[in-house]
């Protein structure tokens, strides 16, 4: 009888103190496939050497995924096509450091043209940009419904950071 006492005594301590403090593994899963939006997509691609746009704030409905630049992104060539042109909501930055391009340019207009419309960009530590209504560009457009190109750059080039 002293066995089964200490046994159920030492049962009840074992599931008080699991239920008191869970394991740090199981925290970090649940708070990882708890996350949402642009956290979510972030952890889900980290590392993986691309620029995300998203149709919608909070990195929701992909429009593309891009390890290269894509000069047009109204055009019928690279990862961003046609419907995608002037349609980023949000932006998300997985890309890597490689040779001091891990920062990723903006355009308002089409290849790269800085002196039509402007642009702004988004450093791999700043990760992503979940409303792009809060950021203009260098020649004062507003960056949401407004990238027509993109290219990975340092961040000596940039005039005009994302936040």
């Amino acid at each position: 009888m002293r066995k089964a006492r200490h046994l159920l005594a030492t049962l009840v301590t074992t599931a008080a103190l699991g239920l008191a403090l869970p394991l740090p593994s199981a925290q970090a899963a649940g708070s990882a496939a708890a996350g949402a939006g642009c956290d979510a997509e972030y952890f889900k691609y980290k590392g993986d050497g691309k620029v995300r746009a998203y149709h919608e704030t909070d990195c929701r409905i992909l429009l593309g995924a891009d390890a290269g630049d894509d000069p047009n992104w109204g055009d019928g060539a690279g990862m961003f096509q046609g419907g995608d042109n002037d349609s980023a909501f949000s932006v998300l930055n997985t890309g890597t450091y490689s040779g001091g391009y891990d920062v990723v340019a903006f355009y308002v207009s089409p290849n790269y043209e800085w002196q039509r419309g402007g642009y702004s960009c988004l450093k791999r530590s700043e990760i992503y940009v979940d409303d792009l209504a809060r950021n203009d560009s260098t020649g004062g457009y507003p960056m949401w419904y407004n990238i027509s190109s993109h290219r990975w750059v340092t961040a000596s080039a940039c005039a005009k950071f994302m936040s």
